[in-house]
């Protein structure tokens, strides 16, 4: 499968990158449970209930678009965030482990890999790995 690179930036950088997302649970500590035992996430509670999960700084490039919807997959009208993985198939076994599903099976393109599950409340959770800012 080739590899194709990203596009290419705009000569001014885009601004107003997404920096924050929600999961909004119908079963709050169930959720909490499975993203812990998938991602090893910590939460810290906030105002009325709200368990926030913090992550560490890091320079890392961010990347975001729209697409257009499709019948596929994870190409459903709507919205999809993505957790920074090593390993898709290692992600997708604690996953389902945890009691979730596949989605959307690993997948390339641009020069991103990256793959779809659902947590056990059917939310879609996007897995992607590394990539620098100029993908091979």
């Amino acid at each position: 499968m080739s590899r194709r690179a990203a596009p290419k930036a705009p000569s001014t950088a885009n601004q107003h990158p997404s920096v924050m997302f929600e999961i909004i649970a119908r079963d709050q500590g169930a959720l909490q449970t499975f993203y812990t035992s998938v991602f090893g996430w910590n939460y810290q509670a906030g105002s009325s209930g709200f368990a926030y999960v913090n992550f560490p700084l890091r320079t890392l490039p961010l990347l975001g678009g729209i697409g257009q919807a499709n019948s596929s997959p994870g190409f459903e009208p709507g919205r999809n965030f993505y957790l920074l993985v090593d390993d898709l198939d290692a992600a997708i076994a604690r996953a389902l482990a945890a009691g979730g599903s596949r989605y959307m099976e690993p997948t390339s393109a641009d020069g991103y890999h990256f793959a779809m599950v659902r947590d056990p409340e059917g939310n879609p959770i996007g897995l992607i790995k590394p990539f620098s800012e100029k993908p091979a």
